[in-house]
């Protein structure tokens, strides 16, 4: 069994549609030993980024985006890494990051994407019966990590990856058993 943390960046939300700029994501197996490097997949948004977006969360140059496929250009290596039969994937608040993949799909006529997807918020809320904060500030410090996170997509997914490791070493479980209950 694999698993895959990811995160999404958006250039905007204008008219309450995401435009994806970034896909990060971390390959592990189930005791969390990486499989391959951390990957941001960038790409272009078509579209502005909001001035909120520039001077926040934007961790590259824009020009860069502008010589960049477009998300239908990289929606089958994405589909790939998410759909793998032996694969669970993972984000942190996932719901946005859900809405994000459905907008753009739907913006280039692609197929929903289909996948086993689990919220490592919730699992926080499953393991420790409490509400969990943004990117968890308690297991973001035992991680080593700053919890104010990066707003980089590769980063921030090895952020939710860490986080899942230590709910599952405080717990003595596996993550997929989280999910099984």
């Amino acid at each position: 069994m694999k698993y895959l943390f990811f995160d999404i960046e958006c250039s905007n939300c204008y008219t309450g549609k995401g435009k994806i700029y970034s896909f990060g994501y971390v390959l592990t197996d189930e005791n969390f030993n990486l499989i391959g490097e951390p990957e941001d997949i960038l790409m272009n948004p078509a579209s502005n980024f909001d001035p909120y977006v520039r001077k926040n969360i934007l961790a590259y140059d824009r020009k860069i985006f502008k010589t960049l496929p477009k998300f239908d250009g990289l929606y089958e290596r994405i589909k790939g890494l998410m759909t793998d039969d032996d694969t669970i994937c993972f984000g942190y608040g996932i719901l946005n990051d859900l809405h994000f993949l459905a907008d753009d799909c739907k913006r280039y006529g692609l197929g929903k994407i289909e996948a086993k997807i689990f919220d490592v918020q919730k699992l926080i809320e499953i393991a420790d019966d409490r509400k969990a904060k943004k990117l968890d500030i308690e297991y973001t410090e035992r991680t080593g990590n700053d919890p104010r996170g990066t707003h980089r997509s590769d980063e921030d997914a090895m952020r939710t990856c860490e986080i899942a490791k230590c709910v599952c070493l405080a717990h003595g479980k596996k993550l997929h058993e989280f999910f099984a209950e």
